[in-house]
C-alpha cells in the first residue's frame, strides 16, 4: 500500500459522519466523567471539613469540661 492510499483512507475516515459522532460521544463521556470526579472530590473535601469542625467542637467541649473539673477539685 502506498502512502497516497493511506492518506486517502485517513481523509475518508475524517469525513465519515459516524466517526464524528463517535468522537463527540467519547468527548462527552470524558467530560461527564471529569465532572463527576470533580464533584466527588468536592464532596469529599466538604465532608472532611465538616468532620474536622465537628471534632474541633467536641475537643473544645472537652476542654471546657476539664476546666470545670479543675475548679471543682481545687475546692
Amino acid at each position: 500500500m502506498s502512502d497516497a492510499d493511506i492518506d486517502d483512507f485517513d481523509d475518508d475516515f475524517v469525513d465519515d459522519e459516524d466517526a464524528k459522532l463517535v468522537e463527540e460521544a467519547e468527548t462527552s463521556a470524558r467530560t461527564r466523567l471529569s465532572s463527576l470526579e470533580k464533584r466527588r472530590l468536592i464532596d469529599n473535601l466538604l465532608e472532611e471539613k465538616r468532620l474536622a469542625k465537628e471534632l474541633k467542637d467536641e475537643l473544645d467541649t472537652l476542654d471546657e469540661d476539664d476546666e470545670w473539673d479543675d475548679e471543682w477539685d481545687d475546692e
